[in-house]
């Protein structure tokens, strides 16, 4: 799978600390609940003149988003993709609102951080933030024999 670009993110909350980490997605919905998870509906649209899909940005756009002093999350703006790189950007101004999660990761396939948001505001006593870390098996060192186990069921041209 081809990683895919973060969303643009600044934090201008002092009791919230999220440095090493990029933001995914946000979505409605406890991160461990069974079922499908839900976007967040923003009520900006980007530009469909501007949308350019991509492998690496599969919604052909990407949100710039700040966490205010105060503890809110505002979109700020829409970036556009060229295939060569960052397009134009459109300036925007919706709070959002609500309760939904933000997801965090250090990289597309790395750990995850979700953070609570109530009413529409960071919840910064993290005891309820969830933290999924991701198991990671190198297969020319593995002592254990997971790897074995994992090379019966994916083929060798995949595993490198």
């Amino acid at each position: 799978m081809t990683v895919q670009f973060s969303q643009g993110f600044s934090n201008q909350c002092p009791w919230v600390n999220l440095k090493g980490y990029s933001l995914y997605y946000i979505w409605q919905g406890h991160p461990a609940d069974e079922g499908e998870k839900h976007f967040y509906q923003l009520k900006s649209k980007p530009d469909p003149e501007k949308v350019e899909v991509m492998s690496a940005c599969w919604d052909g756009y990407a949100g710039s988003y700040q966490l205010s002093a105060e503890g809110s999350l505002i979109l700020t703006r829409f970036h556009y993709f060229l295939p060569n790189g960052l397009g134009e950007s459109d300036a925007l101004l919706e709070e959002l609102h609500g309760d939904f999660y933000l997801e965090f990761r250090t990289h597309f396939e790395g750990d995850q951080l979700y953070v609570p948001f109530a009413d529409g505001k960071v919840t910064v006593d993290q005891e309820q933030w969830v933290e999924v870390k991701r198991a990671y098996v190198n297969v020319k060192t593995d002592k254990n024999g997971f790897s074995t186990w994992f090379k019966r069921f994916i083929p060798d041209r995949l595993v490198k």
